[in-house]
């Protein structure tokens, strides 16, 4: 299984815990559950649902109220239940029950405390917003479509919220603090976070309740756009109103919904819908007297038309001020952007063709002063394969940089150019120097000061190819800021840096195609010898098929006849000839594996371990020759993925080799192996002090049958075998040599085939 299969299942098991919680949320009231059941019936009759509504007073106390408030013929002091039942009509008093009944479910006291984040006085009041706003603008959109059923269609579009909030508080908490701290859809970051949003939640829960499909249909899509409604919605006309509900009462800013995203104004969403923005404006108007009417029906406190447009005005201006403190922020931004701009066009009209590489450090150096106005500048240069550092000083805001060379070749602590990069591997930052810095201060700018300087790299891809330090007052925190823009200076100044370089090296072409010429020959011997391999295995193949069946009859009886054999003499000829025999057998063998190598079978393998093998299976010659083997090994080494058996051999051979080239007993083997992390492989060297060898003996030692020593002389197949299984692993290896100076014997050993082998195993 892949890492995207992985979280896909993650996140499917996630949506299934969450579902699960949802499922054991509360029931439909029985009042709610019961009067729906009934008001669906054709032959249902009034006196039932009188009869329902009346087993709760306070229930049956709102009915009448909102009646009174339809100003239908219902006074106070005539009022009665079975009248406003009848007035109001049984669709209109179920809805009515079913928005009582829910806010009163979803509203219980023991949530209240869960969600300190999450405002529910203020959501409320936007579903009141939201079911005001549907009431008054179903009969603009669809006029076949009842008020009141819109109504309840927009108090509980949000339900999900509530549901979200109910199973999971904690989790919700930081929805909505990710929300308002984002100003992002608090949809979409329910999705991140718990892999569905509250719209889905919201209609897993109507399904439960066995709600009404126009609601259920308006808790699920009343976020779709309103002209992409596929066609199996059966309810468009009302998913659409509480669509555009939903939108004018957050642009209004009635109450709180959680969501910062306006992709189009009620007015454009209303106009799309057939609806002049006129009566978008009328409804703006008349909203908030609704909200307060319809406020006590669902318990709500008193709500005050005025403190509606003051919450908004309020909420208006500090979103302004908010917006104010953003555009300031982004003016100074963008100032500061403009600067370092500016500065990279002097960059780049202060350049010219064949400047050197300290030419251009010194227009850096002298634009990077200006800039910051600092007291003392500098700017150096250097390459990895060498320890020539170059670069310019500019001290005095009169005169121009002065440019400098340091030669640090001879510097017995400058083993590589890498500490003078150790603080500079990570991500990009402003970094106080250190004392990897020490040549700079001692050899170049003795004036500056340590402590009060800081620097910046200079690197081209990957590359740390300089830095530019200056002296300030300003800690490196200070310009946290402005790390984007000094980035993108210091790779202009990193990328002049290159091509001064590049020019430099142009100039040096005609040696380069002298060393290419020499590197020419080297290839075409390499290509020979691969082609002489290739002969020899086939050679090989081909002369083991015809060689081993005869030879196996002719040591056969050799042997038999040799076992019944008296006579000594002739006992010993058979046997002289079962056992020269069976050496050609041998030699055939290791013709056949030399062809045809066997299929590596890797295996991850520590250099420690591979180390410990070789030396151990040469422990008795070692001792024998009095020879002593170091090995040293970097901290944190990778592990290998190599055959261990054929990798071992190569080892074992070229280590034996390194032994025999002592002609008296006594000597010293290093074994070193390090990490070259730019390359990504496992560098092991083998070296001895051993006889070394001449250019021709250097140029055939790679191939096969070749043995510089004539007397008892083997067959000469070890190396090259060697060469061969260390290939076969992605590496390779190189011999340099000095005759009377010894050998020094490098392989190369590729690391990426480790994650390969683990990303196997998981899979």
């Amino acid at each position: 299984m892949n890492t995207q299969q992985q979280t896909t299942y993650s996140q499917s098991k996630k949506i299934e815990l969450i579902v699960q919680q949802l499922s054991s949320l509360p029931t439909l009231p029985a009042v709610a559950a019961r009067l729906l059941q009934i008001t669906v019936r054709s032959d249902t009759q009034a006196n039932e649902v009188v009869s329902l509504i009346e087993s709760d007073p306070s229930l049956a106390s709102r009915i009448i109220t909102l009646a009174t408030r339809a100003n239908m013929g219902v006074s106070r002091s005539s009022a009665s239940l079975s009248k406003a039942v009848v007035l109001l009509g049984f669709d209109a008093v179920r809805n009515a029950v079913l928005s009582i009944k829910v806010f009163e479910a979803l509203n219980r006291p023991e949530y209240s405390d869960d969600n300190e984040e999450f405002d529910r006085v203020g959501f409320w009041k936007h579903s009141l917003a939201v079911a005001c706003a549907s009431r008054m603008l179903i009969s603009h959109i669809d006029s076949g479509i009842d008020p009141e059923e819109a109504f309840v269609c927009g108090l509980l579009h949000d339900i999900g919220k509530l549901a979200v909030d109910s199973c999971l508080p904690k989790s919700f908490a930081r929805i909505v603090q990710i929300t308002e701290s984002s100003m992002a859809n608090i949809a979409d970051v329910e999705r991140k976070i718990l892999g569905l949003d509250h719209t889905v939640a919201g209609r897993r829960l109507a399904l439960k309740w066995n709600l009404p499909e126009a609601i259920t249909e308006s808790i699920w899509l009343h976020h779709q756009w309103v002209q992409g409604l596929p066609d199996a919605v059966q309810h468009q006309g009302i998913v659409r109103t509480v669509h555009l509900a939903d939108v004018l009462a957050r642009q209004m800013r009635l109450g709180y919904s959680g969501n910062h995203y306006l992709p189009e104004s009620a007015e454009t969403i209303a106009e799309a819908m057939g609806c002049p923005a006129t009566v978008i404006e009328q409804i703006s108007r008349q909203l908030p007297e609704a909200i307060s009417q319809r406020a006590s029906l669902l318990g709500l406190d008193d709500i005050d038309p005025d403190a509606l447009y003051h919450d908004a005005l309020s909420d208006a201006n500090t979103e302004l001020g908010r917006l104010n403190e953003q555009l300031r922020r982004k003016n100074q931004k963008l100032t500061q952007r403009s600067r370092y701009l500016d500065l990279l066009c002097d960059l780049d009209q202060s350049l010219q063709d064949g400047q050197s590489v300290v030419d251009v450090c010194g227009v850096i150096c002298k634009l990077w002063f200006e800039l910051t106005g600092c007291s003392r500048c500098g700017v150096y240069a250097y390459t990895r394969d060498e320890l020539i550092i170059e670069g310019a000083v500019k001290v005095d805001e009169k005169e121009p940089p002065s440019v400098f060379l340091v030669d640090r070749t001879e510097d017995p602590q400058a083993d590589t150019a890498e500490p003078l990069m150790e603080n500079l591997t990570a991500g990009f930052a402003v970094l106080p120097v250190t004392s990897s810095h020490y040549w700079f201060f001692e050899q170049v700018a003795p004036m500056f000061e340590t402590d009060a300087t800081v620097m910046i790299p200079l690197r081209s891809g990957r590359d740390t190819i300089g830095a530019l330090l200056w002296q300030t007052n300003q800690s490196p925190d200070f310009y946290r800021r402005q790390l984007r823009e000094m980035q993108t200076f210091a790779a202009g100044a990193a990328l002049a840096v290159r091509q001064a370089r590049k020019q430099e090296q142009q100039s040096l072409l005609c040696e380069q195609l002298a060393q290419s010429n020499t590197q020419l020959q080297k290839s075409q011997q390499e290509l020979l010898q691969k082609r002489s391999l290739a002969v020899v295995g086939e050679m090989a193949c081909g002369a083991a098929h015809e060689i081993n069946n005869p030879l196996a009859v002719v040591v056969g009886r050799a042997q038999l006849l040799a076992s019944k054999e008296q006579d000594s003499q002739q006992r010993d000829t058979l046997e002289t000839i079962a056992k020269n025999g069976q050496e050609i057998a041998d030699i055939i063998r290791d013709l056949l594996e030399f062809a045809q190598p066997a299929e590596p079978a890797p295996a991850v393998v520590t250099v420690a371990e591979l180390f410990s093998e070789v030396v151990g299976s040469l422990s008795k010659l070692t001792k024998d020759k009095s020879i002593e083997i170091q090995t040293q090994l970097d901290d944190d080494l990778p592990e290998l993925f190599v055959d261990r058996r054929q990798i071992g051999l190569a080892l074992t051979e070229v280590i034996t080799n390194a032994i025999e080239s002592y002609d008296e007993p006594g000597g010293t083997i290093t074994m070193r192996a390090g990490y070259n992390e730019l390359e990504d492989v496992v560098n092991l060297e083998v070296i001895d002090q051993g006889c070394g060898m001449d250019e021709q003996t250097l140029r055939k030692a790679p191939g096969p049958f070749f043995s510089a020593r004539q007397a008892g002389r083997k067959r000469g197949l070890g190396l090259s075998r060697g060469i061969r299984y260390i290939e076969s692993s992605g590496g390779r290896l190189r011999l340099d040599s000095q005759l009377d100076y010894g050998t020094c014997v490098r392989i190369t050993l590729p690391v990426a085939q480790v994650s390969a082998a683990q990303e196997r195993a998981v899979s």
